[in-house]
């Protein structure tokens, strides 16, 4: 292979990245698995990974940037359904009542094999150069901007404060391939962006957090470039570094937060060339970006990805809908009648 292959898979309201690796490795950061929200990530698994050593299919990187449930829930599932063979979690305790599956989550992480944990820090050189083991493949560079090391959650905190903190804190990756890059933002805020930004000096800030594709943070959340509400002063500095080509929001229709935001939308509109490269999935479904020489290019998926690994009725997740909130509120799929078009990309919000 010669391309890195980029899945921001439509789950709902979560995160769910599929990263086909030059080396044909499969690479998983966050899960979200819902019955009837987007599709079942699991269909996807079964198709395209390859045979494991136990009889099951295998997954060589489970990446996860923070245990909420949006970014959580199946993963207990998952351990059970493939072999994984890493498992990469950001350097922070979390509290149960933060996340439905937080003890599931934590299950996971305690059955791991210490030297299958990967903990991956905040550092001004790529990971992969300071330890083999974080290698994604010749060729393939992988910087780690967040967390900046082990954060403990103050049980006197409130909720909300609380959950800010582990937003401040979560794991952010930009992958790279052949010059062009994504970049993983979990639902790191502004606090966590500006801690990032003043790791480095100007002449050096661009070249070290420009990405082709961006991931939104938080769902389309204005959280990203706001310490306040929408009338608030935005923060651009990072986002002006990071200089996007597309922004990807994985969000879900419907959802109680009322994500994405619309003056964060304008904010990426106004960042990107063309309107249409700022893509939702609750508009237009799995969206796949395919980075080679030639550079990054991403599409809005045909409808093929619904069409093969969309719910069925009688399919069952094995989950409360209603208790897979965990901060990125409770969406609803689009059905196949109601799914904009793909070439329709009028990022106006889930509505």
């Amino acid at each position: 292979m010669t391309e890195l292959k980029t899945i921001f898979v439509d789950v709902g309201q979560g995160d769910c990245t599929l990263l086909q690796l030059p080396d044909g490795r499969y690479m998983l950061i966050d899960v979200c698995r819902v019955t009837s929200k987007g599709i079942d990530i699991f269909k996807l698994l079964d198709d395209v990974l390859p045979d494991g050593s136990d009889g099951r299919k295998k997954l060589d990187i489970l990446a996860i940037t923070h245990a909420h449930d949006d970014h959580i829930t199946g993963i207990g599932d998952l351990y059970e359904r493939y072999e994984v063979e890493w498992l990469w979690v950001p350097q922070h305790e979390d509290r149960k009542k933060l996340a439905t599956h937080f003890g599931e989550y934590q299950d996971v992480v305690d059955k791991r094999p210490e030297d299958k944990v990967l903990r991956p820090q905040g550092s001004r050189t790529p990971i992969n150069e300071t330890d083999d083991s974080y290698s994604l493949g010749d060729g393939v560079t992988v910087r780690c901007f967040s967390p900046p090391g082990f954060i403990k959650i103050d049980e006197s905190l409130s909720e909300d404060d609380a959950k800010q903190l582990v937003h401040e804190n979560c794991l952010v990756l930009r992958v790279e391939f052949e010059g062009s890059s994504v970049l993983i933002t979990g639902d790191s805020n502004v606090a966590c962006w500006k801690r990032i930004e003043g790791y480095y000096p100007d002449e050096v800030e661009e070249d070290v957090l420009q990405s082709d594709v961006l991931q939104a943070s938080h769902h389309g959340s204005r959280a990203f470039v706001k310490d306040g509400g929408e009338d608030s002063e935005p923060w651009t500095d990072a986002l002006d570094a990071i200089a996007p080509e597309y922004v990807v929001v994985s969000v879900g229709e419907d959802n109680r937060h009322s994500h994405p935001h619309e003056d964060m939308m304008d904010i990426y509109r106004g960042v990107v060339a063309e309107e249409d490269k700022v893509m939702e999935t609750s508009q237009s479904g799995t969206v796949v970006a395919v980075f080679d020489a030639n550079g990054a290019e991403v599409e809005a998926n045909d409808g093929s990805y619904a069409e093969q690994y969309g719910w069925d009725e009688d399919d069952d997740s094995d989950e409360d809908d209603a208790k897979s909130d965990g901060g990125g509120g409770k969406a609803s799929t689009l059905s196949k009648s109601r799914r904009r078009s793909p070439t329709r990309l009028d990022n106006s919000p889930a509505a």
